[in-house]
């Protein structure tokens, strides 16, 4: 499995657990801002920086693999162009915010329902693994990267994607195109990033968690 499939699997998992349905369309900006942020992908997927974290949402808004249809054509376009650069520009995802992807049949059929675990401590020294315990029971060795979803009742039936919103003052935004501005109270709807060394950050956040500069509150 590729680090972007690990990715897209971990999360349709995220969408899952929010009750999304995992074949609706879903904004770049609420991937970033509330799906799957830094701060959960660092712990789930041991990403080192923000800028890799980045880069996979990136690749998968420029169609990489196949994994998802990008609307308009216009953003996976210019995603395509920025990862085509010697230094990519991950500042684009500012202007992407407003697209939307949307998995492939094939991808759910492959990801979907499957999660993949954080990194675990390492189990003391008198603990069995679960690959002991598997083969003195003599079953197969787990794959202790997936443990698969248990669904239970038939498939929720497809809603419609929720329209984007004003993080500030929840207002309906326009879709199929940028908005760098909330069109109700202009409050600024781009990812906020550190002023200090370009960090990305949370919206609430007092300081930058990797220089220590002190954000201007948002």
């Amino acid at each position: 499995m590729t680090d972007l499939e690990r990715f897209a699997a971990v999360l349709l998992s995220e969408l899952q657990a929010e009750g999304v349905p995992p074949a609706g369309d879903l904004a770049v900006g609420s991937l970033l801002d509330r799906t799957f942020p830094y701060r959960v992908a660092r712990r789930t997927l041991a990403l080192d920086t923000v800028e890799d974290y980045e880069m996979l949402v990136l690749r998968l808004v420029a169609e990489e693999g196949a994994m998802v249809v990008t609307a308009p054509g216009e953003a996976a376009e210019m995603a395509r162009s920025t990862l085509a650069t010697r230094v990519p520009d991950l500042d684009v995802l500012r202007l992407l915010r407003s697209a939307t992807i949307t998995f492939t049949d094939d991808t759910l059929g492959r990801l979907d329902g499957v999660r993949l675990m954080p990194r675990a401590a390492e189990p003391a020294p008198d603990a069995p693994d679960a690959g002991q315990v598997a083969a003195a029971a003599g079953e197969p060795e787990p794959d202790d990267r997936i443990i698969p979803i248990r669904r239970s009742g038939a498939a929720p039936p497809p809603a419609a994607a929720a329209a984007p919103a004003c993080w500030q003052c929840q207002a309906s935004l326009p879709t199929g195109r940028t908005v760098n501005f909330c069109v109700a109270c202009g409050a600024d709807q781009r990812a906020p990033t550190c002023g200090g060394c370009g960090t990305g950050v949370e919206r609430g956040w007092r300081h930058c968690p990797e220089c220590g500069h002190a954000l201007a509150p948002t």
